[in-house]
């Protein structure tokens, strides 16, 4: 049973890595969710830390019309926490990466495994909490009505929600299986 839970961490941790490193690579397109030019990225791969800032400020400034003494906040609040949440995003994936070598082996290592979870899973609450401050700090430099329109716009400040999900498959009733 503890190999069963320890498999569904693993597979649950990795999926979450997968999902974040999917939905934050790759090219960026203009769509209903995005408005103007696409953004470039730093060398193909995730934005530097400055660019990821530059990139968030802008699109705060086009759909709330942050004032520049709200910018200089939010920017403050930025630039203090994305870096270390960055390194905290790329120890998690690191872990995850290894989580995978480790269940491939030919010889399984259990211990390795646990102990790889486990910094995986650190890794990503302590990216998840950074990412609350930043919130808590943009939050205090927008206005009631701009926090509302922020909600509306960007749901996934909250959560970071699979593009195009599958429904959950479902079996059917005895007797009417498929070929």
């Amino acid at each position: 049973m503890k190999r069963v839970l320890s498999l569904l961490l693993a597979l649950s941790v990795g999926l979450n890595a997968g999902l974040f490193y999917v939905q934050n690579s790759g090219p960026k397109h203009e769509g209903p969710d995005r408005k103007g030019p696409p953004r470039e990225d730093h060398r193909g791969g995730p934005p530097s830390p400055d660019n990821a800032i530059r990139n968030h400020l802008e699109g705060m400034t086009r759909h709330l019309d942050l004032s520049e003494e709200q910018q200089d906040a939010i920017r403050e609040v930025l630039a203090e926490n994305m870096p270390l949440m960055g390194e905290m995003r790329r120890r998690s994936e690191e872990a995850n990466r290894r989580i995978s070598e480790v269940f491939a082996a030919a010889n399984f290592d259990e211990e390795q495994f646990k102990q790889l979870v486990g910094q995986a899973s650190f890794f990503k609450a302590r990216a998840d909490s950074i990412s609350a401050v930043m919130l808590l700090g943009e939050a205090a430099a927008l206005t009631a009505e701009q926090r509302a329109k922020y909600a509306e716009i960007a749901p996934t400040v909250h959560s970071t929600p699979q593009r195009n999900p599958r429904p959950p498959r479902r079996n059917p009733p005895p007797g009417r299986r498929g070929p």
